[in-house]
């Protein structure tokens, strides 16, 4: 949770130096730097389109405002706010005139972190609800019936937006250690207690349940594909013998089953993007974290750390692609938008 820390950040001790002391590192751009800037500009572009189109199509079929795809919509408003704070990411950080407004403005740099925050806790907190709710639909699969399905999941999301809305808000209130001149990010501005056992124990405890909701996921999939292939020869010659009417039920049964497994795989391909995306990222910034004069030592491992957070940005862009190839309800949609048949 380092709200995207800037490569061009300097310590402490350089912050409270005269102006004339410090040292320049700004000078001429380097050749990564134009390429982290492009590769920034690609991925917000495909994660604005991408979700604002999920988001767009959720809304327009009154058919796909399910309980689950609540949840997917919710993640794509988180994806597409992300996409919005890594814009404002790289106008302050690698052009003079934003690192310049950032630095001196107060309020604006506590909003922007308190954004930032919001959106990847929100990210986080929903890719669990995702988890939870299709651990739900395969250990209790009667759930999936509930009519009152729907309420609770549009209660959770309305309860984590405003539990994160809340938590996030206190630096803004003061617990901030805001100076003028000092970079803008969590480091530096927010508290040590409340940065430490607030939000990185938070992070870790939403990453360390959401692994283990897909392991457990992934095992009563596995568990239940192999059960399924062993009965398969009974339910065949079960089938020859039924009346029209049961084939029927039996094949929308199916039908039913077929679409629960595919989003499960879905979930389970979102969250394996969600972690290649993000633990690189995590890696670096608690390296930076815990060995802070090792990672400023080393340029290398800053400008790496910048391109981890490109990769880390790369993730809301492939949200929307998954939802597209894996989500059935949401292939049709898309067709049907952009006027072609089912």
């Amino acid at each position: 949770m380092s709200a995207f820390i800037p490569f061009t950040e300097v310590t402490t001790l350089e912050a409270r130096l005269p102006h004339q002391e410090v040292p320049d590192k700004k000078g001429a751009t380097e050749l990564w730097e134009i390429a982290v800037v492009i590769l920034f500009i690609i991925v917000i572009t495909g994660s604005v389109m991408g979700n604002t189109l999920i988001i767009t199509v959720f809304f327009k079929f009154k058919n796909l405002q399910n309980a689950t795809n609540c949840l997917i919509c919710n993640q794509s408003m988180a994806d597409l706010l992300t996409a919005l704070d890594f814009c404002f990411y790289v106008s302050v950080t690698y052009f003079q005139i934003g690192e310049f407004f950032i630095i001196s403005n107060k309020y604006a740099c506590l909003l922007y972190l308190w954004a930032v925050c919001v959106s990847l806790l929100c990210s986080m907190v929903n890719i669990m609800a995702i988890s939870i709710e299709r651990v739900i639909a395969v250990a209790l699969p009667y759930v999936n019936i509930n009519p009152h399905k729907k309420k609770v999941v549009l209660l959770w999301i309305t309860i984590t937006w405003l539990c994160t809305l809340m938590f996030t808000s206190l630096p803004i209130l003061g617990v901030n250690q805001w100076k003028y001149g000092i970079p803008c990010n969590v480091y530096l501005v927010y508290d040590k207690w409340y940065l430490l056992k607030c939000l990185v124990y938070t992070v870790f405890i939403v990453l360390v349940m959401t692994a283990l909701l897909n392991v457990t996921l992934g095992l009563c999939a596995l568990h239940k594909h192999i059960r399924r292939h062993k009965v398969a020869p009974s339910s065949v010659s079960a089938q020859v013998t039924s009346t029209s009417m049961s084939k029927s039920r039996s094949n929308q049964a199916a039908t039913g089953k077929a679409n629960n497994r595919r989003i499960t795989i879905m979930l389970l391909v979102i969250v394996g993007a969600f972690y290649t995306c993000m633990l690189p990222y995590l890696c670096v910034t608690c390296y930076g974290l815990l060995n802070p004069l090792q990672y400023r030592a080393k340029s290398n491992m800053v400008i790496f750390h910048e391109f981890t957070k490109v990769f880390m940005a790369a993730n809301g862009s492939l949200n929307p692609f998954i939802y597209a190839n894996r989500n059935t309800q949401f292939k049709k949609a898309f067709k049907q938008m952009f006027g072609r048949q089912v």
